[in-house]
């Protein structure tokens, strides 16, 4: 088959969605199919593969981008591909233009729905709470709401987020697939203690000290500063008590600014972005992962991290069901008092038996490997071709 991908997010950046995206391009290839992505220019993209395709963008909040109007001859060029399948991955953007020519050209159209917007967007506009009432959360659910009714197919990656798209009055077929990772790299990073070292001690950071580790955007819909808060009051009590933030985001320059503001640079430490390929070795050398957020639909770095045979210590949230047994491979939290608590557990459990917690994260990881995840989505591919009765080729 001949595949469009359209995504506002791509690799390099540091994503969930633009993981997921390589992922799956990567599988499909590896089967057999012709794969293209259309996505966002991005100044750190400096090489790419074939058939990745970046449409002109400029700067947006969060650390995304903003794709430009595409010229006339480029749109009839990408419709001149005559695609077997087209697969977007956002409701704006390079979402919209992958509709446009799905439904011009009458070809399949399947959707990913990634993004909990409403959520996004209030967080965004913290600073601003004038601008924040029911009618901007109700237009934002109203283009979701309408982007998925006009694909053939919907792929959600968890109950949550079908749960969600149902309330919201999406009536169109939905399908719940977990994403797909490449686990090996992250396990045999995890098996590496001579990097787990090495990337320490580039980290300013003691063989002894216990390292809980954010990954991800860092933007203010993560509540990295409800993660600060909790952390300043217990790094006095606990000795060798360590944060690192990895990725980069609207959040990053303040969030810095408050860390030095409250004499905590010893403890909490900024990466900013970091190669795609460091990324295993970064879950590798923590102890525990951690994230405050609420607006996750899937949580894939969560996962990532448990490939890494990490615990994990996260906001309680139903996104997470099929990924956290709460007491097992990490704990929940749903305040300072249950955060401290299960911090305290977690650590003396892994003095007694690391290795049991690492074995029981690998168990969880290993139901999120890539090769199931495409071939699920192939079958939604078949399904939405053989509903405008056309052949797979």
């Amino acid at each position: 088959m001949r595949i469009a991908l359209f995504s506002d997010v791509y690799i390099p950046a540091v994503s969930g969605v633009a993981t997921s995206i390589e992922l799956l391009r990567n599988e499909l290839i590896k089967r057999g199919h012709e794969v293209f992505v259309y996505t966002v220019k991005d100044p750190d993209a400096l090489v790419d593969d074939d058939n990745i395709i970046r449409i002109p963008s400029l700067p947006f909040i969060s650390s995304k981008r903003l794709a430009l109007n595409l010229s006339p001859l480029s749109y009839r060029q990408i419709r001149k591909q005559e695609f077997d399948i087209i697969h977007t991955q956002t409701e704006f953007g390079l979402g919209v233009l992958g509709r446009s020519i799905a439904k011009k050209d009458n070809i399949p159209f399947v959707h990913t729905f990634h993004t909990i917007y409403e959520d996004f967007t209030r967080d965004m506009l913290a600073k601003w709470p004038r601008l924040i009432d029911d009618g901007i959360a109700s237009s934002v659910r109203s283009v979701s709401r309408r982007f998925c009714n006009s694909a053939d197919q919907v792929i959600v990656p968890t109950e949550k987020a079908a749960i969600l798209l149902k309330e919201y009055g999406v009536t169109k077929p939905m399908h719940i697939i977990p994403t797909g990772l490449d686990l090996e790299r992250f396990k045999s990073a995890a098996h590496d203690e001579k990097k787990r070292l090495e990337f320490r001690s580039r980290l300013g950071l003691k063989p002894e000290d216990k390292v809980l580790l954010y990954l991800g955007r860092v933007s203010n819909e993560k509540h990295i500063d409800e993660l600060l808060d909790y952390l300043f009051r217990l790094f006095p009590e606990i000795t060798g008590l360590k944060l690192v933030i990895t990725g980069e985001g609207a959040a990053y320059n303040r969030l810095v600014k408050r860390v030095k503001s409250a004499n905590q640079v010893e403890n909490v430490i900024f990466t900013g972005p970091v190669p795609l390929s460091e990324v295993p070795h970064y879950y590798a050398m923590a102890d525990i992962f951690t994230s405050a957020s609420q607006s996750e639909t899937q949580g894939l770095t969560y996962i990532e991290a448990q490939a890494s045979g990490l615990p994990l210590l996260v906001r309680k949230d139903p996104a997470l069901d099929k990924v956290i047994t709460d007491g097992s491979n990490g704990y929940y939290f749903t305040d300072e008092e249950s955060f401290a608590a299960n911090l305290r557990q977690l650590l003396s459990r892994l003095r007694q038996n690391r290795e049991e917690i690492f074995q029981l994260s690998l168990a969880t990881a290993a139901r999120f490997g890539v090769c199931k995840f495409a071939t699920r989505v192939l079958d939604v591919y078949g399904q939405a071709i053989s509903d405008q009765g056309k052949s797979i080729e």
